[in-house]
């Protein structure tokens, strides 16, 4: 009948989730009427999606889907003449999650409360709410195919989800008063329209759960606590252990601090807080401990206490001021990895790197652990105090140290988040060392890791970023590097490695040829990250590259100024470089024979150094030493892979490189063009005997007639050997000529 007819056809069933298997014949029906429409409601998720699979034109609304908006939300108020600002829309939208049953009982409440009382209803707007969701609750309880369970569903409140199918989980540890089957509890209570899916999908091959609306389940613990507490908090002690037991604490701690069970909450951090922590809890739980434990009860506990005031520096700006731990803390503190590393976590946020390294050396007589012989979750424990230990002698430029508790983590947290963490921050560390074939590996190592969810993917991937954009820089391909610092970002503000960033950012606009951009964007941030130039290694990175930057842009004094008392070996480069655009070569050449004579440093500070070294001595006409020099830094970029120290010179002094008659890894012809980094430079001039005592008489103040007179020639020749003065400098006037004299290096 249905398919003769020509026009279109809405079809409504209702309650379809009464009928058994109605699925397939929906979609029959569907295939032999094309004008057929059919809307399907329904409590349970039932198979259609098959129907929704079968054919084009499809679709399925969720509960999600359904909910009010708040124009939606205006129109239900309506009848109710009630407060309708825009304030009090989205607050009734926001409490009741827009659910329209919600939304009418809370319009049925304001209706009830209008005559004469509208200053009453908006002061007391958030409990006619509660009083109107609890209204609406208790009336779905009343339902005769729920009433049996009325006291296994208030209990049901301290779960967070129930169960769709049955799974390796002993449900029997989720006790329900009344209930012995927790799945079919589920069912009965998906069909009763209280359930909805979880918005957090468990493991692709695990049930699908189900969850009360918040607003519901909040009305329900409320029930619950006034009329059935013992089964309420029965359920909840429950549900914590068999969730300890099936090895979810941050779970537990959720539900512990929901039922205010602040002992097994604190118990449940100190056993397991190197869990809690990589899971991520002090970002989704750090502010319930902050908050909600009471005061007297939190400040008796040391590591909450601890967690309490990294939680607040942590949530803090960068650019607000924080407050260090009291001295009571700090003294006092054993070898215990949690206190080590909460310690050190509080100091480098701070910006007392040198500090937090002392509490880590403080607990360097810890025995190494024998991985395998530790139970899993103090084998994780290990891991992440070797990633923190790390870190912070990273920060302070310990790198041996690093690189050893790096690896140490990488083992140690084998299967978990650190794994991943540690062969970021490993590859970091040979990435600023310029050992670019194990940075390689090491970046290869952490990009076969899946990223991780929400935030704690921006914590953990910066160091990975920066390896991979240094690496790229130090290939000479800034695209590929500029691309992977768009790609990272603007870091957090708890971002521990901002002057790692603010470093390979520097470097790349001193490579592509805009200095001046690259002052600007390091400057801009210091203003804000203060800290970053107070202690350790970020603030020797931060001076390093903007003495570079100023270099490239010929302000000479100020980049000297940066790095002139420096012996780090990350400035020794800089401080050659300083000398040799500023016409100083044998200045230079000093700095270069004192480090390859006393030190023995990283890859990237000896392979810069040969290539100034080479520079410095064609500078001088010294060929031998200057292709002894080029030869030095050729075996160390075949070994390390790095080109860009090639090219940190200005034109002129890759193209003298050039023809120095050394095999090259690159054509440094090209380069020059292509990589200007350093177009301006003072140039060492050679003067004649005549032109230097012209313009030592110019910079005395005499006239070009004294000149003459002093030297027993005529007017014309002085003028001619002024000529020739001006064409050397770059000028075409005395004044010009006397400025430029005064900075300049003269042989």
């Amino acid at each position: 009948m249905l398919s003769a007819l020509q026009q279109q056809i809405v079809l409504i069933l209702d309650a379809v989730d009464r009928v058994h298997r109605i699925e397939p014949y929906v979609t029959a029906l569907l295939d032999l009427c094309p004008h057929l429409r059919i809307i399907a409601t329904t409590r349970t998720p039932g198979d259609w999606q098959q129907v929704v699979d079968a054919g084009a034109h499809r679709t399925i609304l969720s509960a999600t889907e359904l909910v009010c908006t708040a124009e939606e939300t205006i129109a239900i108020l309506g009848a109710a003449a009630g407060p309708q600002t825009q304030r009090t829309v989205q607050w009734i939208t926001r409490r009741t999650t827009g659910l329209p049953a919600l939304v009418d009982a809370v319009r049925e409440s304001l209706q009830q409360h209008t005559a004469g009382s509208l200053g009453i209803v908006i002061d007391d707007l958030d409990e006619l709410i509660d009083h109107a969701i609890d209204r609406a609750v208790l009336r779905a309880l009343d339902d005769p195919d729920v009433t049996p369970l009325r006291r296994s569903i208030l209990a049901s409140a301290a779960l967070t989800a129930l169960p769709e199918e049955p799974s390796s989980t002993d449900h029997s540890d989720f006790s329900l008063p009344d209930v012995s089957d927790i799945v079919a509890f589920t069912h009965t209570m998906i069909a009763a329209g209280f359930l909805d899916p979880s918005p957090h999908k468990g493991q692709d091959s695990g049930p699908r759960r189900w969850c009360y609306p918040e607003p519901v389940r909040t009305s329900l613990r409320r029930i619950a606590e006034h009329h059935h507490p013992t089964d309420l908090h029965a359920t909840e002690t429950a549900t914590i252990d068999a969730l300890l037991r099936a090895g979810d604490p941050h779970t537990a701690l959720t539900h512990a601090i929901d039922g205010s069970h602040w002992e097994r909450a604190l118990d449940i951090v100190d056993e397991h807080w190197t869990t809690l922590y990589t899971g991520g809890f002090l970002d989704t739980l750090g502010a319930a401990l902050v908050e909600r434990i009471p005061t007297e009860i939190a400040d008796t506990h040391p590591t909450i206490k601890a967690i309490r005031r990294l939680h607040r520096q942590f949530s803090a700006p960068r650019d607000v001021p924080v407050v260090t731990a009291e001295p009571d803390v700090a003294v006092g503190i054993g070898p215990e990895p949690a206190e080590v590393v909460m310690r050190a976590m509080m100091l480098r946020i701070d910006g007392q790197f040198l500090e937090a390294a002392k509490v880590c050396d403080a607990a360097s007589d810890h025995p190494l652990a024998v991985f395998d012989e530790l139970d899993e979750h103090i084998r994780h424990a290990y891991a992440f105090y070797y990633l923190h230990v790390g870190i912070t002698y990273l920060l302070v430029d310990r790198t041996d140290d690093a690189t050893a508790m790096f690896r140490r983590a990488h083992v140690a947290g084998a299967g978990t988040f650190v794994e991943r963490d540690a062969a970021g921050k490993l590859a970091l560390t040979c990435a600023l060392e310029g050992t670019l074939v194990d940075a390689h590996a090491w970046i290869d190592e952490e990009l076969r890791h899946p990223p991780l969810p929400g935030d704690s993917e921006k914590l953990v991937r910066t160091a990975g970023c920066v390896a991979a954009a240094l690496v790229a820089l130090d290939e000479l391909e800034p695209d590929t590097a500029l691309d992977i610092l768009t790609e990272l970002g603007t870091p957090a503000d708890n971002e521990e490695f901002w002057a790692h960033v603010l470093y390979t950012r520097g470097h790349h606009a001193l490579l592509t040829g805009m200095p001046t951009d690259g002052l600007r964007f390091i400057e801009s941030h210091l203003q804000r990250y203060s800290t970053l130039r107070t202690d350790g290694f970020s603030a020797t990175l931060i001076d390093a590259v903007l003495a570079d930057l100023h270099l490239a842009c010929g302000d000479f004094d100020r980049a000297e100024d940066l790095i002139a008392t420096s012996t780090h070996p990350s400035t020794v480069p800089v401080r050659a470089r300083a000398r040799l655009l500023a016409a100083d070569p044998a200045g230079a050449q000093q700095i270069v024979d004192q480090y390859f004579a006393t030190s023995a440093g990283p890859v990237r500070t000896s392979m810069e150094l040969a290539v100034l070294g080479a520079a410095t001595a064609a500078a001088l006409d010294d060929v031998d030493d200057a292709r002894g020099h080029l030869e030095r830094a050729v075996t160390l970029s075949r070994h390390s892979g790095m080109l860009r120290p090639f090219v940190l010179l200005p034109p002129a002094m890759q193209t003298a490189l050039a023809d120095l008659s050394v095999e090259l890894p690159l054509d440094l012809s090209h380069t020059a063009t292509r990589f200007p980094t350093f177009p301006v430079y003072r140039p060492l001039l050679t003067l004649t005997a005549r032109e230097r005592a012209v313009l030592d008489a110019l910079l005395s103040g005499r006239t070009v007639t004294a000149i003459a007179a002093s030297q027993f020639v005529s007017v014309n020749t002085v003028k001619t050997q002024l000529r020739s003065l001006y064409r050397k400098l770059g000028v075409h006037n005395r004044k010009d000529a006397v400025t430029a004299a005064r900075h300049l290096q003269l042989d």
